[in-house]
This record gives C-alpha cells, sequence and structure tokens, in this order.
C-alpha cells in the first residue's frame, strides 16, 4: 500500500507514501487521482484536503475538504465528519517523489499536515 509505484512504460514516474493505518489507501488513491486524472502537480496534489472512508454510515474529512465539498457531497446523501484523529481533523502525512524527466527527480514532503514534512533528492559525492 506505501510507498505505492507508478511505472510508465516499465519505467518509474512516480512513487508517494504516508502512515496512517486504515486511510493509507484513500490517502495514497487522493493523491494519484489528484496528479494522474486531475493534473494537479505532484506539491498540490499532496497538499489537497483529504477525505476517508471506512465503512461507516459517515465520510471523515479533514475541514478544508468538508468546506471544499461538504455542501454537495450531502446533497448526495454523504455524511461528512471531522476526521477523529489521531491528530484530529489530520489525514495522513505523505511524501512523494516524480520523475520529471532524465536526471530530474521532484521530492516533496506535507506542507503543513502534522508540522510540515521535509523531502531530498540526494545526489552522491563521486
Amino acid at each position: 500500500m506505501a510507498p505505492t509505484l507508478v511505472l510508465e512504460e516499465g519505467r518509474p514516474r512516480l512513487a508517494v507514501g504516508t502512515p496512517g493505518g486504515s486511510t493509507i489507501i484513500t490517502t495514497v488513491l487522493q493523491i494519484l487521482v489528484n496528479r494522474l486524472d486531475l493534473g494537479m502537480d505532484l506539491p498540490a496534489a499532496l497538499a489537497a484536503p483529504r477525505a476517508t472512508q471506512r465503512n461507516t454510515p459517515q465520510v471523515f474529512a479533514e475541514q478544508a475538504f468538508i468546506d471544499r465539498y461538504g455542501r454537495d457531497l450531502a446533497a448526495r446523501g454523504h455524511r461528512l465528519e471531522l476526521f477523529p484523529g489521531p491528530p484530529q481533523g489530520v489525514i495522513g502525512a505523505a511524501t512523494g517523489l516524480e520523475f520529471l524527466r532524465p536526471g530530474l527527480v521532484q521530492a516533496v514532503a506535507e506542507p503543513t499536515r502534522r508540522g510540515g514534512g521535509s523531502a531530498l533528492v540526494v545526489r552522491p559525492a563521486r
């Protein structure tokens, strides 16, 4: 589940992962949908608000997700509630790598969730 590797024509394109137990699958899926289907760049895809559904009557979500999509989803019968955590209101703490072109790798970490993260690409000394 995490990390998840995406290949394109047999070559690595990107990798994303997150801690979170039962929220890993929904977090990774949302990042991949945001990046691959909705055309966000990886930093935006990773920073976007999240929701998770774990076979409960309600959908748990971050406040930004509820603010953005709550009304439309409620009109379709979904009941959204703030994710109880831990930590409350925060789903995942993802990082990712994307191969942008030969020799160029973008490393991305959470900008704010759980205090933000750090992601680096290290080039070994020759």
